[in-house]
C-alpha cells in the first residue's frame, strides 16, 4: 500500500504529537510536588525542616515546617510581599468525645501567637474537625477566597492550611493518565483511518458495487485528519495542564 506525501505528513504529525507529550506525562510525573493554590510545590528538606517552595499566581510561596517536639510542629507561611503568618500546631491534647460516638486527638492551632482554634481533630479526615465539646465542624478547615481580579483577594491562611502542612500533605503530579489514555486512543483510531481510509470507505458501503470515493470525499476526509488532529492536540495540552 502507497501511502501520499499528506497521509506520510499526518502519520507524522500523529506520532509527533505521542512521543512529544509521552514524554513530558512521564517527565511531569515523576516530578511529584504539593497542591498549593492551584500550583505545585516542590518538597526539600534544609536544617531540619521540611520547606515546600515555588510559584502560585505569580508570587513566591515558601511554607516551612519544623518540628520543636514530638506533639508541635510550627508551620511558617510566606507569600512575597503579601503575607507572613506563622502557626504552632500542638497534637494531640487531651481526648475529646465526638457526637459521633467515637473520640478524636485534641488539637490547638495559634496563629501568630493567637488561638485560632482549639478542638478535636481526626487526621484521617478532612472533614475531621470537632469543637471542643465534640461537635461536627465540618467545612472549618476549607480555605474560602474573595473574588475580584487579583488571586490573593480574600485569602488568608487558616488552621485547615497549617494542619494541612504540619501533617504532611499528600502529593500530585501535573498530567492526568485517564486524559493522556483517550488522547492516545485517538490518536491510535485516527492513524489507523489515515491508513485505510479506502478500505474502510469500501466496508461502509459494502452493499454498493465497487465502491471507490470521490475526490471531493477524499478531499473532505482531509479537512477532518486535520481538525480531529487539532482535538487530539488540544486533549493532550489538557492532559498535560491537570494536576492529578
Amino acid at each position: 500500500m502507497e501511502l501520499t506525501r499528506f497521509q506520510k505528513l499526518m502519520l507524522a504529525v500523529l506520532a509527533g504529537m505521542l512521543v512529544f507529550f509521552g514524554v513530558l506525562m512521564a517527565v511531569f510525573r515523576v516530578r511529584s510536588g504539593v497542591l498549593f493554590q492551584e500550583s505545585l510545590l516542590k518538597i526539600t528538606e534544609e536544617d531540619g525542616r521540611t520547606l515546600y517552595s515555588g510559584k502560585a499566581h505569580g508570587d513566591p510561596v515558601s511554607i516551612a515546617v519544623s518540628f520543636p517536639t514530638n506533639f508541635e510542629r510550627d508551620v511558617e507561611f510566606t507569600i512575597g510581599d503579601r503575607l507572613h503568618d506563622v502557626f504552632q500546631v500542638v497534637y494531640p491534647t487531651e481526648q475529646i468525645h465526638t457526637e459521633h460516638g467515637g473520640t478524636v486527638g485534641g488539637v490547638l492551632v495559634t496563629k501568630n501567637g493567637e488561638t485560632l482554634f482549639e478542638g478535636g481533630y481526626d487526621p484521617e479526615s478532612e472533614f475531621g474537625w470537632y469543637d471542643k465539646n465534640g461537635g461536627w465542624l465540618p467545612f472549618y478547615g476549607f480555605t474560602v477566597r474573595g473574588g475580584g481580579s487579583d488571586p490573593w483577594s480574600g485569602f488568608e491562611t487558616g488552621a485547615g492550611d497549617a494542619v494541612r502542612f504540619a501533617f504532611g500533605p499528600e502529593t500530585s503530579a501535573r498530567g492526568d493518565p485517564a486524559i493522556f489514555a483517550m488522547a492516545v486512543f485517538l490518536t491510535a483510531l485516527l492513524a489507523v483511518e489515515v491508513v485505510f481510509h479506502k478500505g474502510l470507505f469500501r466496508w461502509r458501503h459494502w452493499a454498493a458495487r465497487d465502491p471507490e470515493p470521490s475526490e471531493g470525499w477524499l478531499a473532505l476526509e482531509r479537512v477532518i485528519w486535520v481538525v480531529l488532529a487539532g482535538v487530539i492536540a488540544v486533549m493532550y495540552i489538557a492532559a498535560m495542564t491537570e494536576i492529578y
